[in-house]
Parts: structure tokens; C-alpha cells; sequence
């Protein structure tokens, strides 16, 4: 087989003797030059490819930020908006481009001039503002909008009236978006550029291009950090099963409990990382930090949902304890993701040492949200009991003559468990110390107040604590409550009394 020799075609040497040099000049002069023009050309081309690549990796980092915000002000509208500028001026993140440069902005820096850039189009769109073909916004004398051009006066109020407040929503939601497939079209044009820049460079052999060929080493690959998605809790797929329940009615209709007006199906119950996360206490931010350093699946948008929901459902059911942690955890979820896995470590700094405006941001920020749940809590049973549309479950006996009572444990089974009594000499010792372990289990998974309520052995008191239920997790509680053998009648004594 004949050996291809092209290749040697492409070598590129710097100290060629083969140079046709100017009369007026030696030629070991324009050897050096001709040896320099190669290496400044080689050198020049290799900083333009990296100074392209760090483009690009500058990009996917603001890319997904500027998304999550655009995200944020779609769902939660300006307030959101403005609580990322507040968390930005109080608290930045010291995150940056690994550039080496003494004056390298960092990435909190540019998010945040972007957000001045935008709101100040966006308010201007609101009064008017043309957008040009290119997509940038025009003044009323038909020059682009800058820093110099200032904002309108009523853009900088806090309160605005509700027709300026939505268009500024739809004007930086559409502006955010835009800025985003600036950045796309951005990307494709520098990746084009790399590959000229590339191409051309491979076109000449050198020795920085000699490796080894047969040597190999092997990287672990990095795990997925919670910090860099978020992701969802999936539907499961559920078997369905026909059983006979107190409330048939109630199974049927929907729900109103949610974090704004409707039940977001998506959410799904809180993992036993979040229920444990949910139980530090207020202010407890060192044990929040060390937490989160053990286990970070927490730090995940669907854990952030999950707090707040199971927030207001604390708070319908009167566990006002639970709804303000759930409420304090969820702000500490939202604050490391928006921060960042480098700016976590910063956060809990300032908040473990009480930094004054770090704690009155945090805590302005957990009262009106708490507030705000609070408030559409009582709202929503107020609107439901005026509709007549408030279900509830009551534990009714269905003869009148019996009364109903309470078979409550008092503690997991003895170890040394002893049956005596007549009919005790068939069972099984291990099938009856399961049975009483599994009924303190069950109540010791009760709410606090339904708890206390059977402890008074009063029915009325457990009513009460049912009613405040929703229906399917009234329900729920009471099969619990059979199955457990709490209640001392069977289950064809008891019917539902739904009460409108």
C-alpha cells in the first residue's frame, strides 16, 4: 500500500531557510521576522478561540438565571422582579468569570445592570415606547432608550396602580424574553467563529498539536447539583381502587386550597428531607446551613412548592407553628437558588451573624409572605362558607343510643407484652405487639391539634378538628382511625354528615 505523504504539507515551520529576502535586508533578519509573524498570528488566533469559548460559558451562566427570572415574574408577577434587584443590591454574590482581571465584574453585576436596563425599557414600553425591527426599544424621537434617557417618574412608586403594575409585568416578561434569544442568536454566531477560527488553525501541523496517542486517564463524572435545575416532581401512575368511602360528594369536588387560588396538582407531599427540614426552627439558620451542607436535595424548586403548599394547609388545619416554618424554609430554598451554589456560603454568613440588613430583608420578606397566606386562608373558608360550599366530615353514630368514645394508646408496646384473659391463649404475641405498635405510630403521625382533641375524648372536639380538614384528608384520618382501633364502634356505625 503506498504511504500518503499529504499530510506533511500542512507543516508549518518557523525557521525555514527558504525565504526570499529583500535586497536591503539580511537574511537571518527576515528568518526572525518571518518566525515572529507566524507566532504572533498562531498566538492572536489562540486567544480569540478562548476569548470565544469564555463567551460562551458566560452565557450559560446568565442564560439560565435571566430564564429563572423571566419564570418568576410570569408566575408571581413585579414583586418578584424587584425582590431579585433588593436580593441582588443587599446581598450579592461574589461569583464571577474566572478571567483573572483585577476589574472582572461578577455575574451578580451584570444580572443587575441587565435588570435596570430592562425595567427602564419596560417602563417606557408602558407609556408608550415603539420597538424598533431589531428589537430594542425607541424613544419618543426615535433614538434607542439608555442609561441617559432616564425612567418615567411613576416608575420608580412602589405602589402602582393595577393597569401600570400588569403592563410592566407583560413588558418585562416580553423584554426578559427577549434578551434571552439575543443571547441564542449571540451563541450560534460565536460557535460559527470557533469553528472558523478551528478550522483555520488546523490547517497547519505544529507541535503543539504532537500527543500521545495511547495514553488515557479517566475523570469521575460530577454529580447533578439541585442548584443547577429544577426539577419537578413527576406524576405517578396510580392504580385505582373502588372502596366505600365517608363522602362520596367530597371526593368529587375540587379542592381550593393552593399557594394562590386552585390546588397545582404538580405539587407533590413533602419528602421525608423536607419534613425533617420543615421542623427547624424560626431563625435557626445554623442549623438550616448544616443541613443543607448534609443533604442538598432539598435545594429544588419542587421542594420550594411543597413548602408552601403544605404552608397553607398547615394554616387551614389551625397548625400556625408548621405553616410559619414551612413559610420560613421555602424563603431559605428560594435564596439559595437564586443565589447560587457559590453565594449559599455567603447567605448563611450574613444570616448567621445577623447581619442587620440581610435579617430585615429576610424577615420583611417571610412576614408579608406568611401574611399574605394567612390572609387567603381565611379568605377561602370564608368564601366557601358563604357559597355554601364548605364540606366537612363529622363522626355521627348511626344510633343515636350509642355513644361514641376513644380507644387511645398510651405508648408503643412493652417489650415484656403478656396476653392474659380468656380467648388471649390462641393469639399470636408478635401479631398483637405489631398491631399496638402500628396504632401508636398512626396517632403519633396525627396533627398536634387533632391529637390533643382526642385526648379530651370529646366528640366535639374531634369534630371540630375534622371540619377545618379537607374532606379527602378528613377521610383519610378517620380510616386511620379504624384502622387503628381507636374508635369503639365498627365502621357500619359511622356515616358522614356533610354540612353546607
Amino acid at each position: 500500500m503506498p504511504l500518503d505523504y499529504s499530510k506533511w504539507d500542512n507543516l508549518e515551520l518557523s525557521d525555514d531557510s527558504d525565504i526570499e529576502e529583500h535586497p536591503n535586508v539580511d537574511k537571518k533578519s527576515m528568518i526572525r521576522w518571518k518566525q515572529r509573524d507566524i507566532h504572533e498570528k498562531r498566538e492572536a488566533r489562540k486567544l480569540q478561540i478562548a476569548k470565544l469559548k469564555s463567551e460562551l460559558e458566560l452565557n450559560s451562566v446568565l442564560r439560565p438565571r435571566i430564564e429563572t427570572i423571566k419564570k418568576g415574574v410570569s408566575e408571581k408577577g413585579l414583586n418578584h422582579y424587584r425582590s431579585v434587584q433588593r436580593r441582588i443590591k443587599e446581598a450579592p454574590s461574589d461569583e464571577k468569570p474566572n478571567t483573572g482581571s483585577p476589574n472582572q465584574p461578577t455575574y451578580d453585576m451584570m444580572i443587575s445592570q441587565l435588570l435596570q436596563d430592562v425595567y427602564r425599557e419596560s417602563a417606557w414600553i408602558v407609556d408608550g415606547s415603539q420597538i424598533a425591527k431589531d428589537g430594542k426599544v425607541l424613544d419618543k424621537n426615535g433614538g434607542f432608550i439608555s442609561e441617559s434617557s432616564g425612567q418615567p417618574d411613576w416608575s420608580n412608586e412602589m405602589n402602582l396602580s393595577e393597569s401600570k403594575q400588569k403592563g410592566l409585568e407583560i413588558a418585562l416578561e416580553e423584554r426578559l424574553d427577549w434578551h434571552i434569544k439575543e443571547l441564542n442568536k449571540r451563541d450560534l454566531a460565536v460557535k460559527a467563529e470557533i469553528e472558523k477560527e478551528e478550522k483555520e488553525q488546523s490547517k497547519k501541523i505544529t507541535s503543539e498539536g504532537i500527543h500521545d496517542g495511547w495514553s488515557q486517564s479517566s475523570v469521575n463524572k460530577a454529580q447533578p447539583s439541585p442548584l443547577d435545575d429544577k426539577p419537578k416532581i413527576p406524576k405517578k401512575k396510580e392504580t385505582t381502587e373502588t372502596i366505600e368511602v365517608l363522602n362520596p360528594k367530597g371526593v368529587e369536588s375540587p379542592s381550593t386550597t393552593s399557594v394562590e387560588t386552585d390546588e397545582d396538582e404538580s405539587f407533590g407531599p413533602l419528602t421525608p428531607s423536607a419534613k425533617a427540614f420543615a421542623n427547624i426552627p424560626l431563625g435557626a439558620f445554623e442549623k438550616s446551613f448544616a443541613f443543607i451542607q448534609k443533604d442538598s436535595s432539598v435545594l429544588t424548586e419542587a421542594t420550594h412548592d411543597s413548602l408552601l403548599a403544605e404552608a397553607f394547609d398547615a394554616e387551614r388545619r389551625g397548625d400556625k407553628g408548621l405553616a410559619q416554618r414551612c413559610v420560613h424554609q421555602s424563603l431559605l430554598v428560594n435564596y439559595c437558588r437564586q443565589l447560587g451554589r457559590d453565594g449559599v456560603g455567603l447567605f448563611f454568613q450574613k444570616m448567621i451573624s445577623r447581619n442587620p440588613k440581610s435579617i430585615e430583608m429576610f424577615m420583611q420578606d417571610f412576614n408579608q409572605t406568611y401574611t399574605r397566606i394567612a390572609t387567603r386562608t381565611v379568605e377561602m373558608i370564608a368564601e366557601e362558607e358563604a357559597a355554601g360550599e364548605r364540606e366537612q366530615i363529622q363522626l355521627v353514630a348511626e344510633d343515636p343510643s350509642v355513644e361514641i368514645g376513644f380507644n387511645l394508646p398510651d405508648g408503643p408496646p412493652p417489650v415484656d407484652l403478656r396476653l392474659e384473659g380468656e380467648g388471649t391463649e390462641e393469639m399470636d404475641i408478635e401479631q398483637v405487639k405489631a398491631f399496638l405498635q402500628r396504632k401508636w405510630d398512626i396517632f403519633q403521625a396525627f396533627p398536634d391539634n387533632l391529637k390533643n382533641a382526642l385526648k379530651t375524648e370529646k366528640l366535639d372536639e374531634v369534630n371540630k378538628v375534622l371540619g377545618k380538614m379537607k374532606v379527602a384528608e378528613a377521610e383519610k384520618v378517620v380510616e386511620l382511625m379504624q384502622e387503628g382501633g381507636m374508635l369503639s364502634f365498627s365502621e357500619r356505625g359511622v356515616r358522614d354528615m356533610t354540612q353546607g
